[in-house]
């Protein structure tokens, strides 16, 4: 039932709302980066930039984005979930700073490529706006 509810959030992302969701997808990755210790709220947020980087990993893909964008937010999605199983099994300080250091390079690959998500809905938006003349 959760996975049927997931799949229905997924496909909520019209083509017009991709450049605000690439926005907020930056956004959370440059608060996240900011932090430095372990906490439920630090977690929550992890969990709900996972999903928005899913939502516009979707949303690119449904727009008929044919660049690797899909792909590259799709996996940045799924590699920040298991960052969450990472962090809560670090037990020591080394694991904590080997889990913060990869999250940092997750999200700041994140924070790059946003914005190249945002352009190439602007740019399908464009496309399909002349092709309907």
């Amino acid at each position: 039932m959760l996975i049927c509810a997931a799949l229905a959030t997924l496909a909520t992302v019209s083509l017009a709302e991709i450049p605000t969701l690439a926005t907020e997808v930056e956004s959370e990755a440059r608060a996240l980066t900011a932090q430095t210790t372990i906490t439920p709220a630090f977690l929550a947020g992890l969990e709900d930039f996972s999903g928005d980087a899913m939502r516009l990993s979707e949303a690119l893909r449904e727009a008929g984005v044919e660049q690797d964008l899909p792909c590259i937010f799709r996996g940045i999605a799924e590699d920040a979930a298991e960052r969450v199983t990472e962090f809560q099994a670090a037990d020591t300080e080394a694991e904590r700073r080997m889990a913060f250091d990869g999250l940092r390079a997750l999200l700041n690959d994140a924070i790059l490529i946003a914005p190249m998500a945002a352009g190439a809905a602007t740019d399908a938006a464009e496309a399909r706006a002349i092709a309907a003349r």
